[in-house]
């Protein structure tokens, strides 16, 4: 007898087909006498009517004949109806079901009543049937051929291709961007959003069957989920929108639930998201929604679309000033559910409405949300699995991260009690592990950090012990932690992450973020506090925890020190290195998070503040005495010039009210008709600590010394410059607090005295009523300053100091529309010229409404050529390019009107967005507007467009 032979020993050919023999008999077991019958009845009904074209190209039903069709599809649907799960992976099984998808594609292109029902019913039952194995199968066509019997007036042909395409589209949902723009074109050349929208407007309980409300919602939910591209049609429709509004008071659970859905996808617009906050007998709907009275499926729903909802910044506010208290109280009767889905939503509201300040907390606070909460940990509800496990249970990413984070939370929490009582309960935990927790801890991270970085270095691991330091560091003011050695560590990982090179999200991490958000947002401008690389923000919080504990030892040399945290000969050692990086990246567009514990840091190396651009002119405002018209006089007899504007702007409280000024006005320059305004400073201020304040408020940062840390502090307080106060007593940074930014605009606003001198009027026949004082200018303009506009335009400057007749005038007329001189004012004052946003109302307006948009921003690029505004021009050309990228309807009258102006960049970016589009644009007439030179440059855009292809346009 021949041994046997090990299977180890055996060769790859003959391993392989022993495995194919295998899966071969596998085969065999799954298709039965019975499978194969229905198989060989579908092929022989198929071949009736599906051919190749040529003899040997794609597939085609080519019958029109309604028999044939008809027993084709009762022979699809028995075969469909004998599949198992295991079966949909078999080869042949796969070859029949790409068969049947496109008989279907022929089929629903029929005429036949009779034959559409089949078909649709068919549809259904096979996508239902293969669930997300149809991702497998060419589906574009068969999802076209269903959304064209949409809006077919037999209700069930309509239902059963909207069931069918909401099971398609459910299992696409996930697929490549690629692929959801084919499935997207399908949909927009079949009308299907507009065919849902008339199904859900018409539909009365008297006349439609609820399963064709049902149906229709659930589509609509889906596309709307899927593609932004959808709301606009939705929000945008009131008729719509009020019918939605009715459903969701319907006395029919099913009918009520998934109208919430609905609305959740359509929230994830932040146009539409506003649409259902405004809307009070809505929202009073939604809240009853999350009240006991409701089943589960409800109040599920309903806290999902509050999640929805309170992402969106102006949302929110809105919500916690009317709705507040029914909120508050659905979020907290959800936590005290039984039903376990019904806690974790509450909870997870709870979450989101609670990293903001507000009132809300107190309203929390009156539910008893601490007794709530207590429940939730020590009851029988979420914790219940947690506490039957093993104690020395080993946490995952996805445990580990929300505990963690919400500890963070409730010690950055704008609620002092919050602060202070999580702060106590914390350390009662941690005293008892000691100091050689702490060090172990950050041991096991040197240990990752030092590792290469691109190699070995896990960033999970990195960030979860990053989050533990924070927590620790945070509470434990006393701690035998190597400073030297861990601000070293984490200054190598800051820079890491500041490069790119060590990049980490939440939602890489943590699987339970999926939980809502996996849909498309659009039309956001909102961002999340800690920033995406969350590595980063938590390295950073630890750092500054770490610094701004005073000892008294220099961190780097460990010498002893009056005040400070680095000695002046190591402060070298830190300015060249993380002081440089962290200055450069202050002047990034990063988080509020990030940007926050950023400039904390740096002011406790006496780098106080947060730099920008208009702030750095501003600065030099400080030192020239040519516009000056405020005269600070100290005890000591030295005298400070300011300018009251900027100060009106940014520190009202170094300005008495307005009546005294006046009474202490007194005209020093009888030709330059200016007015100097005195006030009379205090004895107990210190001049040193009134001077760095007037440079910060000038710039928006300063450099404060050890030694005059405490009057500079005490002024800021005085002055009510929390920003400054809080970096100067090394104060934690509040979960999302805002970083301040250097804006002039309330200098603006109507005032008893606003030190106006000049007035900007714009180029307009239209008229405004101003509020300013006596002023009786119709004409629309600005009451504004000069020693504003003069440090931003080289131009106006030169005006003002010429001597001539123009320097003395009240107005001067700008060679601006009233938009483009809004604009203009607005960049003068804040630094940033009014962008227009790109989202789905701006793809959406007219060619005529967008050409007034951008109008403004040739006439603002023309202009600063003119009065050498710098930087003027380079952001006029951003926001035009942006916004012609996102689309073309204004671009050929937009070219027209800037070659007008002579700004050729804006012509050449204009007509570089329909380059592509020439041939069109031709045939069509339209290019008859453009004068024979634009022409020409359309066309030579058009053949290198045609030669190098739309990677290089």
């Amino acid at each position: 007898m021949r041994p046997a032979v090990a299977a180890s020993k055996l060769s790859p050919a003959v391993r392989e087909k022993g495995r194919r023999k295998g899966a071969a008999a596998a085969a065999e077991q799954l298709l039965t006498d019975q499978v194969l019958s229905l198989r060989a009845r579908l092929h022989d009904a198929l071949a009736l009517g599906l051919t190749r074209s040529d003899g040997h190209g794609a597939k085609k039903w080519q019958s029109t004949d309604a028999g044939i069709q008809s027993h084709a599809l009762k022979a699809m649907a028995a075969f469909v109806g004998c599949l198992t799960n295991e079966m949909l992976k078999l080869p042949p099984i796969k070859e029949s079901i790409s068969d049947i998808i496109v008989a279907l594609n022929g089929i629903l292109k029929t005429g036949n009543v009779s034959v559409l029902i089949q078909a649709g019913d068919v549809s259904s039952k096979l996508v239902s049937r293969i669930g997300n194995s149809v991702r497998q199968y060419p589906i574009v066509e068969l999802v076209s051929s269903l959304s064209c019997q949409l809006s077919a007036v037999q209700l069930p042909i309509a239902m059963s291709c909207a069931s069918a395409m909401s099971c398609i589209l459910n299992s696409v949902a996930m697929v490549s961007a690629s692929a959801l723009t084919g499935i997207w074109d399908a949909l927009e050349k079949t009308n299907a959003v507009a065919s849902t929208v008339s199904a859900l407007q018409s539909y009365t309980h008297n006349s439609y069957p609820l399963r064709y409300l049902t149906e229709m919602i659930s589509l609509l939910r889906i596309i709307l989920w899927i593609w932004p591209a959808s709301r606009y049609h939705v929000w945008s429709n009131c008729n719509l929108m009020g019918k939605l509004a009715q459903y969701c008071g319907s006395n029919e659970t099913t009918v009520a639930a998934k109208t919430l859905k609905l609305y959740a996808a359509l929230g994830l617009c932040g146009n539409g998201v506003m649409i259902i906050v405004r809307n009070e007998e809505l929202m009073a709907k939604i809240c009853d929604f999350m009240g006991r009275s409701h089943p589960s499926i409800s109040r599920i729903e309903a806290l999902k679309l509050c999640q929805v909802l309170l992402r969106s910044s102006k949302a929110r506010n809105l919500l916690m000033t009317t709705h507040c208290q029914p909120i508050v109280q659905g979020i907290t009767d959800a936590m005290i559910n039984d039903d376990k889905s019904v806690v974790t939503e509450g909870c997870r509201t709870a979450l989101l409405v609670l990293r903001y300040s507000g009132n809300h907390h107190k309203c929390f606070w009156s539910n008893a949300i601490d007794e709530v909460l207590c429940k939730i940990i020590a009851g029988s509800s979420l914790a219940t699995d947690f506490t039957h496990k093993s104690s020395h249970i080993k946490l995952s990413i996805d445990e580990q991260e929300p505990i963690l984070r919400a500890v963070l939370m409730m010690h950055l929490s704008p609620s002092q009690y919050i602060f202070s009582e999580a702060s106590s309960k914390f350390i009662e935990v941690i005293l008892p592990l000691g100091d050689d927790y702490l060090n172990n801890l950050f041991s096991s991270l040197e240990s990752n950090v030092t590792r290469n970085f691109t190699k070995s270095f896990d960033s999970v691991k990195i960030m979860t012990k990053l989050m533990n330091l924070a927590c620790l560091v945070m509470v434990q003011p006393n701690h035998s932690l190597n400073k030297r050695n861990a601000v070293d560590v984490l200054s190598t990982i800051i820079k890491e992450c500041l490069h790119n090179n060590l990049y980490i999200t939440r939602s890489n991490v943590v699987s339970h973020l999926q939980f809502c958000f996996d849909g498309s947002s659009c039309c956001y401008i909102d961002e999340e506090w800690e920033g995406e690389n969350i590595a980063l923000f938590y390295a950073l919080m630890v750092l500054y925890n770490l610094l701004r504990r005073a000892s008294f030892f220099c961190i780097r040399c460990k010498r002893n020190l009056d005040a400070g945290i680095v000695c002046h000969e190591c402060r070298e050692y830190y300015a060249e290195g993380l002081i440089r990086v962290l200055e450069h990246a202050l002047r990034q567009n990063l988080s509020p998070g990030p940007k926050s514990y950023i400039a904390h840091i740096l002011s406790l190396f006496g780098l106080c503040g947060f730099p920008s651009k208009l702030g750095g002119k501003m600065r030099s405002a400080l030192c020239d005495n040519e516009l000056v018209d405020l005269e600070l006089l100290l005890a000591n007899g030295e005298s400070l010039n300011a300018h009251a504007s900027i100060l009106s702007a940014r520190c009202p409280k170094l300005l008495p009210s307005a009546r005294f000024l006046v009474e202490d006005e007194k005209l020093v320059d009888e030709q330059a008709r200016r007015s100097l305004y005195q006030v009379r400073i205090s004895d107990r201020v210190d001049s040193h600590a009134l001077k760095k304040i007037l440079e910060y408020v000038y710039s928006n940062f300063v450099t404060v010394g050890d030694e005059i840390v405490k009057p500079v502090k005490t002024l800021a307080k005085y002055c009510c410059l929390k920003s400054l106060q809080e970096m100067l007593q090394k104060e934690q940074p509040r979960w999302n607090s805002d970083c301040p930014r250097y804006d002039l605009t309330a200098a603006l606003e109507p005032a008893e005295h606003s030190f106006s001198d000049i007035i900007l009027e714009a180029r307009s026949n239209g008229e405004m009523e101003c509020h300013h004082g006596s002023c009786q200018l119709l004409t629309p303009h600005f009451h504004s300053h000069k020693n504003i506009l003069s440090i931003s335009c080289v131009y106006l400057r030169a005006l003002f100091q010429s001597g001539m007749h123009e320097s003395f005038a009240e107005v001067i007329k700008v060679p601006l529309g009233w938009e483009a001189l809004d604009k203009l004012v607005r960049w003068f004052y804040s630094g940033e010229i009014p962008r227009i946003s790109v989202d789905c109302r701006w793809k959406n307006m007219s060619a005529e409404e967008q050409l007034s948009h951008l109008i403004p921003y040739a006439e603002l690029s023309s202009l600063a050529e003119f009065w050498l505004l710098d930087g003027v021009k380079e952001e006029s050309l951003q926001v035009v390019t942006s916004c012609l990228n996102s689309s073309t309807k204004a671009s050929i009258e937009f070219i027209s009107f800037a070659a007008n102006l002579g700004q050729w960049e804006l012509v050449e970016t204009a007509i570089g967005s329909v380059a592509h589009l020439y041939p069109k644009l031709r045939d069509s007439g339209q290019l008859e507007q453009l004068d024979e030179d634009l022409d020409n440059m359309l066309r030579a855009e058009y053949v290198r467009y045609s030669q190098h292809g739309d990677g290089s346009n």
